[in-house]
């Protein structure tokens, strides 16, 4: 029991601090030598730093956040230590990006990094909600939109193709993990976006 309880430790803590590299931070700091948080919306994340340094800096952010994720889901999976860890290992990854110790514990929204999580968990069904997500964004021009499409995709994607309860959870977890965070850090312009078009101002701050 102590070693489990030991093990699941050093598995959360190992992935929260992958997930604390800050990817924007740094990359934007040795590309145009300035600070992502003064740019924008401050939001060290790839959409802020694809529309204010570059489409180029914003993949690469994205891939580089996707990539914290996946490492350390499959570094849990390829030495066997179960399910407990993997979970904790996730959500270690994700709650070190958004609350990142090396950036004072304000950093991104977890949206690559649970990309990266799920493409090594559900390659297909997490390529296929990138479309759904791709397509409900340029459609509505709205971001957000199409990220709200693409977790409602995924979560019904894992639930419909029968996946294990340990996926399933930790889908619906994370989903409501980047929800939370996105209108926490941006409760006061959804407030105002709400009282300037209804249920829509939802979907339109990023």
């Amino acid at each position: 029991m102590m070693a489990t309880f030991a093990i699941g430790l050093g598995v959360f803590v190992v992935s929260y601090l992958a997930g604390s590299v800050p990817s924007a931070y740094l990359l934007t700091r040795s590309l145009r030598g300035v600070d992502i948080r003064t740019l924008g919306s401050g939001n060290p994340g790839a959409v802020n730093v694809y529309k204010h340094v570059g489409p180029w800096a914003g993949v690469l952010v994205l891939a580089t956040d996707a990539l914290k994720g996946a490492a350390v889901v499959v570094a849990v999976r390829s030495l066997d230590l179960g399910d407990g860890a993997f979970f904790l290992a996730a959500m270690g990854a994700v709650i070190g990006h958004n609350w990142p110790v090396f950036l004072g514990f304000r950093g991104g929204k977890g949206i690559a990094v649970i990309f990266g999580v799920s493409l090594s968990v559900l390659p297909l069904w997490t390529i296929l909600t990138l479309a759904i997500a791709l397509s409900a964004g340029v459609a509505t021009r709205s971001v957000v939109f199409g990220i709200a499409a693409g977790i409602v995709a995924l979560n019904a994607f894992a639930i419909a193709t029968g996946q294990g309860a340990v996926e399933i959870s930790l889908c619906l977890t994370l989903s409501a993990l980047v929800v939370a965070t996105h209108y926490a850090l941006g409760y006061r312009q959804v407030l105002a976006a709400v009282r300037r078009r209804g249920l829509w101002g939802l979907f339109e701050v990023e």
